[in-house]
């Protein structure tokens, strides 16, 4: 299967002045490879399931004649739909659960309304699931077109599988809630009058995804949906990911967990041997990151410190020379993350960062950090670097005040990035049969 190439995802963009490596750019990349369409906080099927319902209410309620108050009708739905997550299935898994579990406190007379002082997160439109999972939504076949709306297969299955249940306290195509969505604000009574219409909401979100779900949310959320980017490997890889140990509870990633699944693809053969390779790719990509992530930390909260003194500190946490990094599988990787940085000279620089924390070579190790922080400033509009050495001391300008480096034996085990792996961990376990 040929490599794909893409920009840098809107959905890793980073914001403000975060990410002073440049690595969140890199394990986007290397992600993508394996996993399409999920984010890293994209990994809740109920979110989903909410955010498709509140766009088939966007449509009813624009056809009801309210123009203009899609957003508006979106976040209260929203809002409806964690109020009966929490108080009748007592299910507290979702955005926004502080705000909703104040209000319940309160009593069970609660008002719905686009209105600041109603939203159930400081800013609803950007952190709850308006803003965090359309796009996702959109890569997995759900939604289309700008505005958003469903896509047809989408809006069947709102149709055919959410409606009937609605019925009984809403009305034949959720019409009481129709009328609801439409008002700029509505009282409800969680536990009076409103109970039933309430009660069929919180029946469709229950945590246990039905065997009539399952099929659908397999195919757009754990399989990459109709435009998968991955060649099928995301699928093969939400297969890995139903065995033990991946399955398990006490799971956690880390450099040994995925050498096994690398391990548990190349034993399958065929597309499965591609995974692998993808797989290891990241695994290298993590061994380097992770310690210079946590390099970068430490040497932010060491302003006026000598190199010698970095130096010194550095060989008594890690040893002599740090025996984690498979130098030839970083080597491998110098072109990707010269693409995914945007300059070929960065994948050269992360490379001899590699083999300079290989060989011991740690005051070189720290020089090219403090050249790729240079470079990722200078490309984010000229900004200053964090750091910069003059007179063999560190000159830091964004002081962190933890940065304590991880003792050796931590090295083996150390993730520090997502790649989107748990994500699709937590889809795909959510709707495991059984």
């Amino acid at each position: 299967m040929a490599p794909f190439l893409t920009d840098l995802d809107e959905r890793a963009v980073v914001k403000g002045s975060r990410d002073p490596l440049g690595i969140q750019a890199i394990w986007t990349r290397l992600g993508r490879h394996v996993i399409h369409n999920l984010t890293t906080v994209s990994s809740s099927v109920r979110d989903f399931t909410t955010l498709i319902l509140g766009y088939w209410f966007v449509e009813r309620v624009a056809e009801a004649g309210a123009s203009g108050t899609e957003l508006a009708t979106f976040l209260k739905w929203e809002q409806l739909a964690a109020y009966a997550r929490a108080a009748v299935n007592e299910d507290f898994s979702f955005r926004g659960v502080e705000r909703v579990a104040r209000s319940l406190n309160e009593g069970p007379k609660i008002t719905l309304s686009a209105d600041r002082s109603c939203q159930i997160l400081s800013d609803q439109k950007t952190y709850g699931l308006w803003g965090l999972y359309t796009v996702p939504a959109r890569s997995s076949g759900l939604v289309e077109s700008d505005p958003p709306r469903l896509t047809p297969a989408a809006r069947d299955f709102v149709e055919r599988t959410y409606l009937p249940v609605l019925a009984e306290g809403a009305g034949r195509e959720g019409r009481a809630l129709v009328n609801i969505l439409r008002n700029p604000a509505t009282r409800l009574d969680l536990r009076g009058k409103d109970a039933g219409l309430v009660d069929g909401v919180a029946r469709i979100l229950k945590r246990r995804i039905l065997a009539k779900e399952r099929a659908f949310y397999c195919d757009s959320l754990v399989y990459g949906g109709p435009e998968d980017r991955t060649g099928g490997l995301q699928r093969e890889l939400a297969g890995l990911l139903l065995d033990p140990p991946f399955a398990g509870s006490g799971f956690a990633w880390s450099p040994p967990a995925v050498a096994q699944l690398v391990k548990t693809a190349r034993t399958r053969g065929g597309e499965a041997s591609v995974l692998a390779q993808k797989l290891d790719r990241i695994r290298h990509a993590e061994s380097l990151m992770a310690p210079a992530s946590l390099l970068f930390s430490f040497l932010l909260a060491r302003g006026e410190a000598t190199t010698v003194e970095v130096v010194a500190a550095l060989r008594e946490r890690w040893g002599p020379r740090v025996r984690t990094i498979d130098v030839k599988g970083v080597q491998a990787l110098e072109a990707e993350i010269g693409v995914a940085s945007g300059e070929p000279a960065a994948g050269e620089r992360w490379v001899r960062f590699g083999e300079r924390l290989g060989a011991g070579d740690y005051a070189s190790a720290v020089q090219l950090l403090l050249e790729q922080n240079r470079y990722v400033m200078k490309s984010r509009a000229g900004a200053i670097p964090w750091i910069e050495e003059q007179g063999g001391r560190l000159v830091v300008r964004f002081r962190d005040e933890g940065g304590n480096l991880p003792p050796r034996e931590e090295l083996p085990h150390l993730w520090r990035f997502p790649y989107f792996l748990d994500s699709l961990r937590a889809v795909t376990l959510a709707l495991k049969e059984g």
